[in-house]
């Protein structure tokens, strides 16, 4: 095991190399390692944003830019009580397979349109207790709405249009594999809330608050059951939620067997030899059957290499396999080529493989913008490679 020397030695050689790509920014690191009992205890990875350290100018466009990888955000009509100037404050902690946060802000629109769903291939569920505030949103033909206290769900597979009137919600993001499992026909409760009245969705609500409260606390094996228990009480409290008449019957065939491709690519992602053809006969149809099937999430080539590439970053990022090289990780997950895998990564998240090893070592920054009208607006946007991770 290394030194605490020597990790700090590589965080800040790491710094230094963000520094220099990203001169006009101060990035600090918050919180990294910290050194107990002669050990070394890593806190949960931490993501914050906040529009407090801009312009008033430059707030909305940084928030929307930030947004973007889930949502379209659009100005909407002041709510009663909301400033003129605009604010919005995200701060995130990932407990392994899942990411807590808490967002505030104040009223604006969140589209996620089922173009924008087929084009970012997020495969996820979000779950949202609104602590202040309430949203409207329309899903399919139903317009619904929620307030205070109220526990929303929405699959990111399919579109929603959302006006959230001066807000301040709790959302914790979940992959559907995970989910399904226990919950197979999830896509079903898009939209829906959580019974207000039931004691298991009271205790989850407790149980989101308390973990998001405490979460710089946790070790990582600490929020890794933290997050366990959660799961088991979302389980629990979405087990007594009752579908309106227009959802019942849904997902159909075509959804399941859609689900059922997925989990099978993601199951065999490996195997270098795994091909549309290949697929196609494993489940008895046609290739163009399969391309229409998977189309909402791109196609069956994009999927696959969406899916090959986040295995690879979190791996790259995992120091389990820090003795791994770059090229094996690669080959692991059904890359035949160095070059190719480098360039996809690359194009994917906008640094090499190399560079995201040397990131892994720092868990938080904090960026603050130059607050000149003409500056240009970029977020800290770790968070993102985190959705992504999940999502895909």
């Amino acid at each position: 095991m290394q030194s605490v020397d020597a990790l700090y030695a590589q965080i800040g050689a790491a710094h230094a190399k963000a520094a220099h790509y990203i001169p006009s920014f101060r990035i600090e690191i918050l919180c990294i390692i910290t050194q107990k009992n002669h050990g070394i205890v890593t806190t949960l990875p931490h993501s914050l944003f906040t529009t407090d350290v801009l312009g008033e100018r430059e707030r909305f466009a940084a928030w929307r830019e930030d947004m973007s990888v889930i949502f379209d955000v659009e100005k909407a009509p002041l709510a009663k009580g909301d400033d003129d100037a605009f604010f919005a404050t995200f701060e995130l902690y990932h407990f392994g397979r899942s990411v807590l946060g808490g967002l505030s802000s104040s009223t604006a629109r969140y589209i996620r349109s089922q173009r924008k769903a087929t084009r970012d291939g997020l495969d996820a569920i979000l779950i949202q207790l609104f602590l202040e505030g309430g949203v409207q949103f329309g899903v399919g033909q139903r317009t619904t709405y929620a307030e205070a206290g109220d526990i929303v769900v929405f699959d990111l597979a399919q579109p929603v249009d959302n006006i959230n009137s001066k807000f301040r919600h709790l959302t914790t993001m979940w992959p559907r594999d995970v989910i399904e499992e226990a919950i197979p026909n999830i896509a079903s409760w898009h939209g829906l809330s959580l019974p207000r009245g039931s004691p298991v969705t009271q205790l989850l609500k407790q149980h989101m608050v308390a973990s998001f409260d405490l979460a710089d606390r946790f070790s990582l094996t600490e929020g890794q059951r933290v997050e366990d228990a959660m799961l088991t009480l979302i389980s629990a409290a979405m087990a007594g939620l009752q579908m309106p008449e227009e959802s019942a019957g849904t997902p159909a065939m075509k959804e399941l067997l859609a689900y059922q491709i997925k989990r099978y690519i993601r199951q065999n992602l490996g195997l270098s030899d795994l091909s549309p053809d290949q697929i196609a006969r494993h489940f008895g149809i046609s290739r163009r059957q399969l391309y229409h099937l998977l189309e909402p999430v791109g196609g069956v080539s994009k999927y696959q290499l969406n899916l090959r590439l986040q295995r690879c970053l979190n791996e790259i990022q995992n120091s389990e396999f820090a003795h791994k090289t770059l090229s094996e990780i690669a080959y692991r997950w059904g890359f035949k080529h160095a070059a190719t895998f480098s360039r996809n990564f690359k194009v994917a998240f906008g640094m090499t493989p190399k560079e995201a090893r040397a990131q892994a070592f720092i868990s938080t920054l904090s960026v603050s913008f130059p607050a000149t009208e003409n500056s240009k607006i970029q977020a800290a946007r770790e968070h993102h490679q985190w959705f992504h991770a999940i999502g895909i």
